[in-house]
């Protein structure tokens, strides 16, 4: 059984790490797995981790730092789901991620660069757009939304069918007139 060192789950379990690594999960260092505490989530849910501890413990164990960790959980889950491949971005001094790069479906780690990166908000919530689109632009990234609401506080629907919350990806980009 693998253990939890801060924001990360650590898995040492050879077997484990073989199956999670062909999932497009963690990140290897030497003998070990190291998983964000929402990937761990995830992987929990779907009774790949055996942690000791259940998806929503490891997910309230996020939210102690960073307020939108059910919210990025949601995402996480329906686009992984999906076949897309996700990893957490740059962290702040607190260990919270801003955004997560999504690969292309189908391509695993280190065959392919990520094409862009999504900032998770609660719905109705205002981006930062000039901001989100420099730091995306710095990172060589198109910028994707998350909005993330509950089912039945009205109309979107591109999220359905995933544990109540409604999701709703906007692409945003900066356009030149020459």
């Amino acid at each position: 059984m693998g253990k939890i060192k801060g924001n990360l789950f650590i898995e040492e379990d050879s077997g484990k790490i073989e199956k999670l690594e062909l999932l497009g999960a963690g990140v290897r260092e030497g003998d070990v797995l190291k998983l964000p505490l929402l990937e761990a989530a995830y992987f929990e849910g779907k009774g790949f981790l055996g942690s000791g501890k259940s998806e929503k413990e490891l997910i309230g164990l996020v939210l102690e730092k960073d307020a939108l960790a059910k919210e990025k959980f949601e995402v996480l889950k329906y686009l992984r789901d999906r076949g897309y491949i996700l990893r957490l971005g740059p962290q702040d001094e607190g260990g919270v991620s801003e955004f997560m790069r999504v690969y292309r479906k189908g391509i695993r780690i280190g065959e392919d660069r990520t094409e862009s990166v999504i900032k998770v908000l609660r719905e109705g919530e205002k981006p930062e757009l000039v901001a989100d689109l420099e730091k995306a632009g710095k990172m060589r990234k198109a910028l994707v939304y998350a909005f993330v609401g509950s089912a039945g506080e009205g109309g979107k629907k591109s999220g359905q069918g995933n544990g109540g919350a409604e999701i709703l990806f906007v692409k945003a980009y900066r356009v030149g007139y020459d």
